[in-house]
């Protein structure tokens, strides 16, 4: 939980500082390091629960066997969507800070552990399709496209040449946006509820799945349309070099470039 308002308080001061000053630096370093401290946590928790789940998660009545396999089950498939959350958080953070480093070298991007998140989002994409189907829960089909887009769309940045001068910039606040979407949805799923010590019910219950999404992706089109003005740079270039920038996300570290402002 800590991590967790820790990164969301983090995520907010990179996005409207100045790019690449100290404070953009600094403070993206911390959410960073927020969103490393939550997808650790959360792989652990999911780990737990799915070795042990009625242990981590007990019920207060004694359950018959047939009533403990089903929670047994549940808890299981509870804690496959907690690992999806994780990947399909961490990996556009990470993809972006991994932008932002090598974009002098882009082929530098091509790390093993770049490439296995990315096939990684992909293959949970698809195990949230048969998940959906065993749990009859239509969010997991739903949310299974985001996989699909973070993973081929992290291996097909690191492997085609830029489209124009500052894709690496356009790619690395797509994907910083795309992760704090994605940030805000986990949080707003399954921290707010802890938080605030309710659930809720109805059509209020679908608002924190698509709440974030509904601001964050507009918000980012219109944000990376305006560095594309800034920079003078031709939109369809910078429209095939970033998959953020013609209208849509897939769902802001690290040093910057101390010459280019707000």
């Amino acid at each position: 939980m800590v991590a967790g308002l820790t990164g969301l308080a983090a995520f907010w001061t990179p996005a409207f500082a100045r790019k690449g000053g100290t404070t953009h630096v600094q403070v993206g370093r911390v959410f960073y390091k927020a969103t490393c401290a939550i997808a650790l946590t959360g792989l652990a928790m999911a780990a737990l629960t799915f070795i042990a789940p009625l242990a981590v998660h007990p019920r207060a009545a004694v359950l018959t066997a047939e009533a403990a396999a089903v929670a047994i089950a549940r808890d299981r498939m509870a804690a496959f969507f907690l690992v999806y959350l994780v990947v399909i958080t961490f990996a556009p953070v990470y993809h972006g800070v991994r932008v932002l480093e090598t974009r002098g070298t882009p082929e530098n991007m091509r790390t093993p552990f770049h490439t296995g998140l990315a096939v990684l989002a992909i293959a949970l994409g698809t195990g949230m399709i048969v998940l959906a189907a065993v749990a009859r829960e239509p969010v997991f089909a739903a949310l299974s496209p985001i996989g699909f887009l973070v993973g081929r769309g992290n291996l097909r940045f690191a492997r085609q040449p830029y489209a124009s001068r500052m894709a690496w910039w356009y790619e690395h606040m797509g994907s910083m946006l795309g992760g704090g979407i994605a940030f805000h949805t986990a949080f707003l799923v399954i921290g707010a509820g802890r938080l605030i010590g309710t659930q809720l019910t109805g059509f209020a219950a679908v608002v924190p799945w698509i709440l974030p999404s509904l601001i964050g992706i507009p918000a980012t089109s219109i944000w990376v349309g305006y560095y594309r003005r800034k920079f003078k740079e031709d939109p369809e270039l910078a429209a095939r070099g970033s998959r953020f920038a013609a209208g849509g996300s897939r769902l802001a570290l690290g040093v910057g470039d101390s010459r280019l402002e707000d």
